[in-house]
């Protein structure tokens, strides 16, 4: 059994993955000044309500964006499962272990939440190229080749954090739900904000879509018709019916991610 964990800025996913199924995973609010006591106790707790005994975890795995997290989960992980877990680092796109890298001589650092995504976008359509659009507290683009490069990011903020951001820099926007409006023409505050926000992040996510399918066929030779689009993410609901542009959508792509580099490094238990 392998314990997945996926820090992110807003949240962290917890999952347990029997073979290569995830048979339990849980979501909680990412939070710096709980220590790794504390996050082990409601770990603990989680497993506890739904008869998981973590000491049969034969290896572990952790992804994290947030840098002051990764020491206490290292210590959850000592804690609860009395192993010691792998730590992806972004020196890992580099290395040339796995089936996608970054470019010789780069000297981008990619964040590890985008490597998982790429590749488990790479392993999910044998080898094609894929661009992965994640909706999380950022809006990210992964755009990998069908040779397993890494060619590209893009990065905008995430639609929770526009809202969020309107709402507190400035006295009298409200922050709305995220749903689309019955129209562009937004006749109320609320719905001037859900066509701004929601209608505009679709135009912005079409058109990046759009234009790196014609980059990257003008840079690989990978033809802008064989390219997938996946969308993951925690909001990539509010999107998915408004547009076509994804191949498919996978809200579990970077755990999936997570599962195939443990694989790879820590070999088959």
């Amino acid at each position: 059994m392998l314990f997945a964990l996926d820090i992110g800025n807003t949240n962290i996913v917890a999952a347990l993955f029997d073979k290569n199924e995830i048979s339990v995973q849980w979501r909680i609010a990412t939070d710096i000044r709980r220590t790794g006591d504390e996050y082990a106790s409601i770990i603990l707790t989680l497993a506890r309500d739904v008869g998981v005994n973590l000491q049969t975890v034969k290896k572990a795995i952790i992804s994290s964006v947030v840098p002051p997290l990764i020491g206490p989960f290292v210590t959850v992980v000592q804690h609860v499962c009395h192993i010691q877990p792998y730590v992806i680092s972004s020196s890992l796109a580099q290395s040339g272990i796995l089936p996608v890298r970054l470019p010789n001589n780069s000297t981008h650092e990619l964040g590890t939440d985008l490597l998982c995504n790429s590749v488990a976008a790479h392993n999910l359509f044998k080898g094609k190229a894929s661009i992965v659009v994640d909706f999380g507290t950022a809006l990210t683009l992964t755009v990998t080749d069908s040779k397993g490069i890494i060619q590209g990011i893009d990065i905008a903020p995430g639609l929770q954090t526009a809202i969020s951001s309107l709402a507190s820099n400035t006295a009298q926007l409200p922050i709305v739900p995220l749903e689309a409006p019955p129209s562009v023409l937004g006749g109320t505050t609320k719905e001037a904000i859900q066509a701004g926000i929601v209608l505009g992040y679709k135009g912005l996510v079409e058109y990046l879509v759009s234009q790196v399918k014609i980059d990257l066929e003008n840079k690989t030779g990978d033809k802008a018709s064989d390219i997938h689009v996946v969308a993951t993410g925690g909001l990539n609901s509010v999107l998915k019916p408004l547009t076509d542009c994804f191949t498919c959508v996978d809200k579990e792509l970077t755990l999936k991610g997570l599962k195939l580099i443990s694989d790879i490094v820590q070999g088959e238990l």
